[in-house]
């Protein structure tokens, strides 16, 4: 059949549809269906579509970029015209550095190794036969424990959970670090529930205790223990074995034993897994530290490769400092010249670094940072929408002076989200020394570790101190060096 031939018959079938008496509306609603089926399958078979990245205006001809949700299920980025003048493109979804990046962990996927065992015993199938160990949170106004003090003592608590086959659960009533607009004042406030379970209001047995060496003394017959105090129980600090074996029965790695908990300040697997559970960010968090993510723009100002982070904590943690009702110094703080002498040893090593994403309490060492980025030798990015409140501490004098109520507990969780967007970690962190630095920086070095949290496949943590480098890879023994 000639090609006119098949022009003339199609035009006939055209004709049938659209009726014999000359109505040729159906005929043309047909011809438009059919030549968008075409441009559909044409379009879901290409692969090199244009950019679409970010808002341009180019001559007078509008486009916009649309999305097509082609039959396989793979969407790809359109390019469309309209008459209204200039060219318009939408922009693509937000860059991974200007979103979240925290598991959240479900039945279905628990995570893998440390990290799933983890959220397995906290959240088991049935909780009818559950025994449970009650974490009171500090009320005491003499209590000056900030988030990172605080969760290093839950993670040892978390270990005898485990050892002792109980769940862990905590009365965070009135929790005085949430933020006053927060309704429940709870962990809850930030992240997500520490278990999907709770003691009944009527248990079988209990027993509420105030010295942690009492715990260990507690019958494994009894439902309930309630703990208010500020130190661990001796167990928890004695190596142990964690079942890792994946949940459904199949083949997995088995058994790991954690070890190093008599310092539990340190950068173990432990602590990395056991701050990336408790930190899971609530979607009430999650949604303001994007939106803070997308104004700061991070993706426009740092190539994690390119990047170190810096947290520096200095105000009361220093020997000597003069901030009223705080907790007494603990360090020989450094001064900020020493912490960018190691910066300049990393560059030696990686000439590529010229970026430093630096956060602190402290607005006084913000504002002395400033001077090297003039200098045009580094670049620096900060956390513009920190609080800063000039203290570590959280009892009633310092609390009394903060405007949120809250010590700025989301500006630092924003500042910690900052600064695992990059490659090298410059903090204070010695295993002989880990009562005496701040452990919210070695939590930050901690997470550092976790291949879930990070954007490069090796981060290092740079100890300020004494220079020595601890790989994200290495093992536990390493890091008692």
């Amino acid at each position: 059949m000639s090609r006119k031939q098949r022009h003339g018959r199609a035009w006939e079938m055209m004709r049938y549809w659209g009726g014999f008496r000359g109505d040729y509306r159906a005929t043309y609603l047909v011809v438009c269906i059919m030549v968008g089926v075409v441009w559909m399958a044409v379009s879901c078979n290409r692969r090199s579509f244009p950019s679409t990245a970010g808002r341009s205006t180019v001559g007078t001809h509008s486009t916009t970029s649309q999305t097509i949700a082609c039959p396989s299920g793979v969407s790809y980025n359109h390019t469309s015209t309209s008459a209204s003048g200039g060219v318009v493109r939408l922009a693509e979804p937000p860059s991974p550095l200007d979103s979240v990046r925290w598991p959240p962990q479900s039945w279905a996927n628990p995570g893998e190794g440390l990290l799933g065992a983890i959220y397995r015993h906290q959240n088991p199938m049935d909780c009818n036969n559950a025994r449970y160990i009650i974490w009171r949170f500090p009320r005491a106004s003499r209590d000056a424990r900030n988030i990172g003090a605080l969760y290093s003592t839950l993670q040892a608590w978390l270990a005898f959970a485990i050892q002792t086959d109980r769940i862990l659960v905590f009365d965070d009533r009135n929790w005085k670090l949430t933020d006053e607009r927060c309704e429940h004042r709870s962990t809850q406030c930030y992240f997500r529930p520490v278990s999907a379970c709770y003691p009944p209001l009527e248990p079988a047995s209990s027993v509420s205790l105030r010295k942690a060496k009492d715990v260990n003394e507690v019958s494994d017959d009894v439902q309930v223990i309630e703990f208010e105090g500020s130190w661990w129980p001796l167990r928890a600090t004695k190596p142990f074995k964690v079942n890792i074996s994946l949940a459904n029965g199949g083949d997995g790695p088995g058994w790991e034993m954690v070890e190093m908990l008599s310092k539990p300040r340190t950068m173990t697997r432990w602590m990395t897994a056991a701050l990336q559970y408790f930190w899971r960010p609530s979607s009430t968090l999650t949604e303001k530290i994007e939106h803070i993510l997308s104004q700061l723009n991070l993706s426009s100002k740092i190539i994690p490769r390119k990047t170190i982070a810096m947290p520096v904590r200095a105000s009361d943690k220093c020997h000597g400092h003069k901030v009223e009702g705080s907790a007494p110094g603990e360090e020989d703080c450094l001064t900020l010249e020493h912490y960018m002498e190691r910066a300049n040893e990393v560059r030696e090593k990686d000439p590529e670094v010229d970026t430093i994403i630096f956060t602190s309490e402290s607005k006084d060492m913000v504002n002395k940072s400033s001077q090297y980025s003039k200098s045009g030798r580094w670049r620096f990015v900060y956390n513009d929408l920190d609080v800063m409140p000039g203290t570590g501490s959280t009892n009633e004098e310092t609390l009394k002076k903060s405007t949120t109520k809250s010590l700025g507990i989301e500006g630092a969780l924003v500042s910690l989200h900052m600064l695992l967007r990059a490659k090298y970690f410059i903090l204070p962190y010695s295993p002989r020394r880990h009562r005496v630095y701040s452990s919210w920086l070695h939590s930050v070095g901690g997470l550092s570790r976790s291949h879930d949290l990070t954007f490069v496949d090796v981060s290092y943590v740079v100890d300020v101190h004494r220079g020595v480098w601890y790989s994200s890879i290495a093992s536990d023994d390493d890091l008692k060096r």
